[in-house]
C-alpha cells in the first residue's frame, strides 16, 4: 500500500469515527419518558386509521407527582407527525385514569375521570396547553 493510500484509509477511519461519536453522543441525549420528573405512565392510546389524512394520536397518561411534574418535556418526547395532531391527557394517579380512548372529543369519559393537564401539539408543531 503505498503513502496516498494509507493517508486516504487514516483519514476515513477519522470520519467514520467522527459520525459515530455524533450519532451515539445524540441518541444518548434524547428524553427517556422514565427519566422526567413526574412518575408518568401510559393507561390508554388512540390512532386514528386514516393514512392518507392527518395522523391523530390521544394519549391518556397517569401522574404519580403531579406537583413536580414535567408535563412538557414528556409531551415533547412523544411522537409527532407533521400535519398530524398530538393530544396527551393528564390524570392524577390517584384519580385514576381511562383504559380506552375514541376518537370523537371529548376522548375519554368526562363524567369518571378529570384530566389535571392537556397537551396538545397541531399540525405545524405548535404546542398548546390547558
Amino acid at each position: 500500500m503505498n503513502k496516498v493510500n494509507k493517508k486516504r484509509w487514516i483519514w476515513f477511519g477519522i470520519v467514520v469515527v467522527l459520525i459515530l461519536i455524533v450519532v451515539i453522543g445524540d441518541s444518548a441525549l434524547l428524553t427517556n419518558s422514565q427519566k422526567i420528573r413526574g412518575g408518568f405512565t401510559e393507561t390508554a392510546f388512540y390512532r386514528n386509521e386514516n393514512n392518507s389524512g392527518p395522523v391523530i394520536r390521544v394519549y391518556a397518561v397517569k401522574v404519580d407527582s403531579p406537583m413536580v411534574a414535567d408535563f412538557d418535556s414528556y409531551g415533547n418526547s412523544m411522537p409527532h407527525t407533521e400535519h398530524g395532531i398530538t393530544k396527551i391527557f393528564f390524570f392524577d394517579a390517584k384519580a385514576g385514569a381511562p383504559d380506552k380512548l375514541t376518537m370523537n372529543s371529548p376522548h375519554y369519559d368526562t363524567s369518571q375521570y378529570k384530566t389535571i393537564w392537556v397537551f396538545q401539539k397541531n399540525a405545524v408543531g405548535k404546542v398548546t396547553e390547558e
